[in-house]
């Protein structure tokens, strides 16, 4: 006989059915055809029970449950209710009947809501600032992330059909301020526990296993998660940001500092799972925070200012920076292991932080904060600039991922804690990938973020800006740059990544160079025109100021045209590297007087744009015609004589004073003087690499899936993109010059691996031919070339071991360990002479399967660099070791 579903029958089968999942619970559905379930109670006795009565009563009754004062297990059974009800939902595909009663009836939907609605006003009315008992707050995280996902089971799994049924509910408002207050209040007794740990403090909290601070993370970020999906949607982020309660408050606020200022304790490093998911969080948060800032019905900024929480505001923007000092930090680096995607954080800090800089509340403290952390960035040495900000191929990226929640785990692992019978095993939620982002659209999505952040703050705009103002953030750039660059990003890059103080003017300027080409080639699938003028406007300003303040010890070893060699005494003046073609004259006298705005560009600015656009045509001239974006506003400047007569006359045109007919005499002599220089596209180490590909493919030129692989290729070992037709130009025009030179001289080897050969059209005047000969000689066919005999010559040999090159490392027995990359040939790296102990500096790319890699010892190990590989994979996040060079081959 069916019981009557008076209170405590409902007690009973709640506490006895929600044990079983989907599949045990449409077992005992077939094995009673009159839809009805039975089931033990707490005595022992058997017990029969209509489901369709159940389903109806269930949401009433746990309401009236939650109504009732506080008293033990209160929260335990309702968290058993909800996991009942989830089951019921789950069985709905596999049961017409039970979807009809659970889904289709209006009312019962109705109820459920409320159900959820009035659970979690119950659970985040109070913002606390200490957490219960560790079983407590367990329960309370995991009942907040499993009442939020019970919406997908009886609504819908899309995120944009629960903000349909969310908005039309009449205590939606209560509901959003409760709700961000509840996962406040998870988060609060999360943060207590990892504090709790750190310190020696007097045992306050339960014994807290690194297990159960996984568990309470993953709840915190399972709740996060779910409210990070309905602020993808425009109608409900607009509702939240006209929320009083949550915004004027300061609700949101505190949720993100809260999670911004979780930090990771000694216990933890290890725990892979904890750093992962917090990391996440942080990620989550920051993209909520940038959806609010940017709602469109109300200035969320203006709200918090007017409410007096400007200052809360303000420890959130000092938080965004720590997270922008550590990702630009890390950003040149490998990154942790795709089997814990730490999710975007670098990415969406740099959104966020473009809306901060653009808002008059936090211009002042970007201005000030910011423009240390770009110095540093610009210190950086060429190759680790060019990876972080001016390549489209990263070595890594930052992955996001949302957690496949299983709240019928999830409930099931915290009761096992209060059931004499013990806890089960702690369940691992999935991870699903979020990366709906291409390797190349991450890089362009950051390096144009970062430059907005530059136009953000260099744009003076007079009616909201003050006047002292102005000149402030160039002043701040050109103040980081006299400090040590790694005392401002967190020191986990070794100090040859910095360039020298000697070499720091002319190193800065050739960053700011690539920068622009770069993002010039970025217009405008991923970056507008105007950031990008505001860009070029900052670099043209900032380049005077470097050449004054660092021109005494400035000294340039290398000509940046990549056409290699000492300079000679003479030739070691002090240049000014020239933002667009990376040289110059230390005679350039450039105006720096007055910002630029966005609403309007003076008349100086459009005669550095047509000059530029001139210098552009020139440029696009001697490349044999090519159109790319990569090659607009590359100038050359050639002596110094003309540097100064064009900076008179651009002084001149700034202030009105050059007539029309001297103007186009500046441009004619100009490109007359641009005539006699011709342009490398390719430096040293990519001719090598392309001349050995040509020994393979000797008609490369005719093969166009050939070119743009190595197009692509070489243009990741320099400072500048190469283009198809770039490649396919300069191979044809190598071709032709190798036949001149067989009508003249006979026949000529098709490999010259030296690369003598002209880098461009029109070379024809400078390029001689050299001697044929073999690539190795007999005794070195017999005995491998190593890098000691190699690193003797190279100070009067070009044949020495080179930044750069690919090598094979050997050990003691002359058996091959792995191969890489040479990063360094000279100086000092962690207290090692290089050069006196005949040592390089490799990046090990691949190493050979018979040795056990986690264990291998390495030469000149130490705490600092490590051990094992292993341990310098871990400081480095590659395995950067020094090695002998009578170790390596190449």
């Amino acid at each position: 006989m069916v019981r009557l579903l008076q209170p405590k029958h409902m007690v009973q089968a709640v506490n006895a059915l929600h044990w079983r999942n989907s599949v045990e619970f449409h077992k005992l559905l077939k094995d009673n055809g009159d839809f009805s379930i039975c089931f033990n109670s707490d005595q022992g006795l058997p017990q029969k029970i209509s489901v369709e009565k159940m389903v109806k009563m269930l949401p009433r009754h746990l309401i009236a449950v939650v109504m009732t004062p506080n008293k033990d297990g209160k929260s335990r059974y309702i968290l058993c209710g909800i996991r009942l009800l989830q089951t019921l939902c789950d069985l709905t595909p596999r049961n017409a009947k039970l979807e009809q009663v659970l889904l289709d009836d209006v009312k019962l939907s109705a109820q459920m809501i409320d159900l959820v609605i009035i659970v979690i006003i119950a659970l985040g009315r109070n913002r606390k600032e200490s957490c219960n008992s560790n079983k407590e707050s367990l329960l309370e995280a995991t009942l907040v992330a499993s009442c939020l996902h019970l919406f997908h089971g009886f609504i819908s799994p899309n995120s944009q059909d629960l903000v349909l049924v969310l908005l039309a509910h009449p205590r939606v408002d209560v509901f959003i301020d409760s709700a961000f207050g509840a996962v406040l209040n998870v988060v609060i007794s999360l943060k207590a526990k990892l504090l709790y740990r750190q310190t020696d403090s007097p045992k306050r909290l339960g014994a807290s296993s690194v297990e159960e601070v996984n568990f309470h993370c993953q709840q915190a970020e399972a709740a996060l998660q779910f409210l990070h999906s309905l602020c993808q949607h425009k109608p409900f982020r607009e509702r939240v940001a006209k929320n009083k309660e949550l915004c004027g408050k300061g609700g949101v606020l505190r949720l993100a500092q809260s999670i911004l200022s979780l930090a990771i304790t000694p216990e933890f490093v290890g725990a892979t799972i904890t750093i992962a998911s917090t990391s996440r969080m942080k990620a989550k948060v920051l993209s909520i925070l940038q959806h609010l800032f940017e709602a469109e019905s109300v200035s969320f900024l203006d709200e918090v200012a007017n409410a007096g929480n400007l200052q809360l505001a303000k420890t959130i923007a000092s938080e965004v920076l720590k997270l922008l000092r550590l990702g630009l930090s890390k950003a040149s680096m490998a990154t942790a292991s795709p089997d814990y995607p730490m999710g975007f954080v670098l990415l969406n800090a740099m959104r966020l932080a473009d809306v901060l800089t653009d808002d008059s509340n936090f211009r002042s403290f970007f201005t000030e904060h910011f423009s240390m952390v770009l110095s540093a960035v610009f210190c950086l040495s060429h190759g680790d600039f060019l990876s972080m900000l001016c390549s489209s191929d990263l070595s890594s990226r930052e992955d996001d991922a949302n957690v496949d929640y299983d709240l019928f785990k999830s409930a099931g692992w915290v009761l096992s804690i209060f059931s004499s019978s013990g806890q089960s095993v702690t369940p691992q939620f999935k991870l699903s990938l979020q990366n709906n982002l291409t390797m190349s659209s991450y890089a362009h999505q950051r390096t144009s973020l970062f430059i907005k952040m530059i136009a953000n703050l260099h744009c003076f705009v007079p009616n909201v800006c003050e006047e002292q103002d102005r000149n402030r953030f160039i002043q701040n750039v050109m103040s980081g740059l006299r400090k040590d660059p790694s005392s401002i990003l967190i020191k986990m890059l070794p100090g040859s990544s910095y360039t020298p103080v000697a070499q720091r003017g002319t190193g800065v300027c050739r960053n700011l160079g690539s920068l622009l080409r770069h993002a010039e080639s970025l217009i405008p699938s991923s970056l507008n025109e105007e950031d990008f003028l505001l860009l070029r406007v900052f670099c043209d300003q900032l380049q005077p100021l470097i050449h004054s303040e660092f021109e005494e010890s400035q000294v340039q070893v290398k000509d940046v045209e990549g056409t290699g060699g000492n300079l000679s005494g003479k030739q070691q003046r002090k240049e000014l590297l020239n933002l667009n073609n990376e040289e110059a004259s230390e005679n350039c006298d450039v105006r720096v007087e007055g910002m630029i705005t966005k609403q309007g560009m003076n008349e100086e600015v459009d005669t550095v744009e047509r000059l530029k656009e001139s210098d552009a045509d020139a440029s696009n001239l001697e490349t044999s015609g090519s159109d790319t974006s990569s090659n607009r506003g590359k100038g050359l400047v050639e002596d110094g004589e003309l540097v100064q007569n064009m900076s008179k006359r651009f002084k001149g045109s700034a202030s009105g004073e050059v007539k029309e007919d001297e103007k186009s005499e500046t441009f004619l002599v100009f490109e007359k003087q641009r005539t006699k220089r011709k342009r490398s596209i390719m430096n040293d180490d990519q001719t090598g690499m392309i001349e050995k590909a040509l020994a393979d493919e000797p008609d490369m030129q005719r093969n166009s899936a050939s070119i743009q692989l190595w197009a692509d290729k070489l243009s990741q070992k320099g400072s500048e993109v190469i283009t198809s037709s770039q490649l396919k130009n300069w191979l044809n025009n190598r071709k032709a010059k190798l036949a001149r030179a067989n009508k003249q001289t006979g026949t000529v080897r098709d490999n010259n691996s030296s690369g003598e050969l002209p880098e461009s059209p029109g070379d024809e005047n400078t390029w001689q031919q050299k001697p044929s000969t073999p690539y190795i000689d007999q005794t070195a066919s017999k005995t491998p070339k190593t890098g000691e005999n190699l690193l003797r010559s190279s100070s009067s040999s070009e044949e020495g071991i080179k930044q750069g090159q690919q090598v094979r490392l050997m050990d003691e027995r002359g058996d091959e360990i792995g191969k890489g990359m040479v990063l360094r040939t000279d100086g000092e790296w962690y207290g090692l002479s290089l050069e006196t102990r005949q040592i390089c500096v490799v990046d090990v790319t691949e190493l050979s399967e018979s040795y056990d890699w986690s264990k291998k010892m390495i030469p000149y190990g130490s705490d600092d660099v490590g051990r094992t590989f292993t341990e310098a994979n871990s400081r480095f996040g590659v395995m950067r070791v020094a090695w002998d060079v009578n170790k390596l081959q190449y």
